[in-house]
């Protein structure tokens, strides 16, 4: 595993995954049996206990999904029957089922760390929340209220329950900070060295979420691949058999195609605009600030420049924070592109092979085509210049996500 730095991106080679046991020949008279077996083995390399279930499953949303490729091929191009499907009625039904499927393989503690770590920073928010309107509720409380009036509250009322949200806060932080140490016990136990700034752009992040279940994901079905590979050898007899499990790759980078335009679509349509609608209206911000400044009375000037100096950091820490967006826009579209072109390959495959021999040669290619491809999966990060960059950069991030 090596790592280089250029700026502040973060170039990242992961070491191979470890060859996992190989599955002896089967008939595909009994495709839930085997692939409960290959689940297993994913299962135990994603280290996620208590939910083998849901690969079992995963194994009908797979077949599901392949049935309606097959069928969408020759479907109308619209069609005014009620109840018969045309091809963008099959392809809103394939989309639906890949949700599923990424919902499957987003398994990883990563991921549920990640989970954690949300809750966490939801419950800080709710109890800033409630301290705020606590603190306006007080100003027009009464210094002291008589005993009997249990329904009225006091400021020494107010100043305990604040007190209390306070602690439940330092509560939280100190449950995030210990969830960030083991995340980055388990980010570096997959070959990924980050620091501790970087490690803050990944879990404050508005895309964090989306980031973290891209490296779950693809993780996951570059393991898969490796067994269907495994799969479609021992089939080869069974030329049908042997599709069907190659025709399962085909989905698996339709799904990893789906979740790389969602996050795409996320940047442009809800993040990027929700930040420059923040750095607009602060800017406006500013330029009021500077007039003011100019005709403020000599009292007023220090707490004027000490309010300018905040608003050029959010307006700098949100230039970084956009230039972030769109450099893992970039990515992910270069991701995309490159799988593109391997999933048309592989679906014109599926559809026109005739020998499982062909099959097993494209999927070896796939497997140098997934290595390849590794260190585009883990996101470009930051590192700020300074502690209250970073605090900016998790206050936008705040108001994102409340917005």
């Amino acid at each position: 595993m090596r790592t280089s730095h250029r700026g502040n991106i973060l170039h990242i080679r992961r070491p191979d995954c470890a060859a996992l046991p190989r599955i002896s020949p089967v008939k595909w008279l009994v495709p839930t049996a085997v692939l409960a077996i290959l689940f297993g083995l994913v299962l135990t390399n994603a280290h996620a206990a208590g939910i083998g279930e849901k690969w079992n499953k995963l194994h009908g949303e797979l077949d599901e999904a392949l049935t309606l490729i097959n069928e969408q091929r020759t479907a109308p191009d619209a069609s005014w029957v009620p109840f018969k499907n045309d091809k963008d009625s099959l392809e809103a039904d394939i989309e639906k089922l890949l949700e599923e499927v990424i919902d499957i393989l987003n398994i990883s503690d990563l991921t549920e760390i990640k989970k954690e770590i949300r809750a966490a920073q939801g419950n800080v928010r709710d109890y800033r929340k409630r301290i705020s309107r606590l603190q306006t509720e007080k100003l027009m409380a009464p210094d002291k209220v008589a005993g009997w009036k249990v329904w009225k509250k006091d400021v020494a009322d107010y100043e305990e329950k604040i007190a209390d949200y306070q602690a439940s806060i330092d509560e939280n932080e100190d449950r995030i900070a210990a969830l960030k140490a083991l995340f980055l016990e388990k980010i570096e136990s997959i070959g990924i060295v980050l620091t501790e700034d970087q490690i803050d752009t990944l879990i404050y992040s508005v895309t964090g979420d989306d980031d973290v279940e891209m490296i779950a994901v693809f993780d996951n079905i570059k393991i898969l691949t490796e067994k269907l590979r495994e799969l479609t050898k021992d089939s080869r007899e069974n030329i049908e058999t042997a599709r069907r499990y190659y025709g399962m790759h085909v989905v698996l980078l339709k799904t990893l195609l789906h979740l790389q335009e969602t996050y795409i679509e996320r940047i442009d349509e809800r993040h990027l605009p929700a930040l420059e609608a923040i750095a607009e209206e602060n800017r406006a911000l500013m330029a009021g600030t500077e007039t003011l400044l100019k005709n403020c009375a000599p009292q007023h000037r220090e707490q004027y420049v000490a309010n300018l100096e905040a608003q050029r950091l959010t307006d700098k820490t949100a230039g970084l924070y956009m230039r972030y967006l769109r450099q893992n826009r970039e990515r992910v579209t270069a991701s995309r592109s490159k799988i593109l072109r391997e999933f048309e390959v592989a679906e014109n495959t599926y559809h026109t092979v005739s020998t499982a021999y062909a099959l097993i040669a494209v999927m070896r290619n796939a497997d140098r085509f997934f290595n390849a491809l590794s260190a585009l999966q883990t996101p470009d990060l930051l590192t700020f210049d300074n502690r209250e960059m970073r605090e900016e950069f998790r206050k936008l991030t705040s108001k994102m996500t409340e917005e």
